[in-house]
C-alpha cells in the first residue's frame, strides 16, 4: 500500500503540527516490513539544513503541480496533515480515499492561531461573529490585504 503525507508545516520547522507528522510517518514507516508499506511525504517546506535521507520515508519537497499531481496519483491512500485545498481536490478528482486530519483552529478563524495578530492577544472570535472586516484586518498587518482576503474566503469552504 502507498501512502501519501501531505503537509505544508515539515522539518526543519519546528512545531506541533511538524512534530505530529514526523511521529506518524516513522510510525508507518516502522510499521513497513517486506515492502508492503510505502510512505511518501509531500511538503512545500524547504529543507534548509536538514537531512531528509536520515528518516525512513520518502520525502518529496516542493513538488511542482504536474509532480504532486503524479504522486498522488500513484498513492492508495492521501492523508492531508491540515486543510489543504488542492491535494484535497486532485484527490478526490482521482478517486482516491483522502484523510483530513484537523487539528487546529482554521475551521474558526481564517490564521488558525484564534490570535489577534495586531495585539499578539486572543482573539474575541471575529470569525464566528460574523466581523469579518476584523478577520481581514487582524492579518493584513504580516500577510497583507489579499493573502488575508484569501485567507478568509478560505475558511469558509
Amino acid at each position: 500500500m502507498r501512502i501519501l503525507i501531505y503537509t505544508h508545516a515539515f522539518a526543519p520547522m519546528i512545531g506541533g503540527l511538524e512534530t505530529h507528522v514526523m511521529t506518524l510517518a516513522q510510525g508507518l514507516a516502522r510499521q513497513a516490513t517486506g515492502g508492503d508499506l510505502e510512505i511518501t511525504l509531500v511538503t512545500p517546506a524547504p529543507a534548509g539544513n536538514w537531512d531528509d535521507t536520515a528518516l525512513p520515508f520518502r520525502i518529496v519537497r516542493q513538488p511542482g503541480l504536474l509532480t504532486l499531481l503524479g504522486l498522488l496519483r500513484r498513492a492508495d491512500v492521501i492523508h492531508l496533515a491540515g486543510p489543504t485545498f488542492l491535494p484535497m481536490l486532485f484527490g478526490l478528482l482521482l478517486r482516491k480515499p483522502v484523510v483530513v486530519e484537523h487539528d487546529i483552529y482554521q475551521a474558526a478563524c481564517p490564521n488558525g492561531l484564534l490570535l489577534d495578530e495586531r495585539t499578539r492577544t486572543v482573539c474575541p472570535g471575529h470569525y464566528m461573529a460574523r466581523h469579518y472586516l476584523e478577520c481581514v484586518r487582524c492579518n493584513t498587518g504580516n500577510v497583507g490585504v489579499r493573502k488575508s482576503l484569501t485567507m478568509l474566503l478560505l475558511t469558509f469552504l
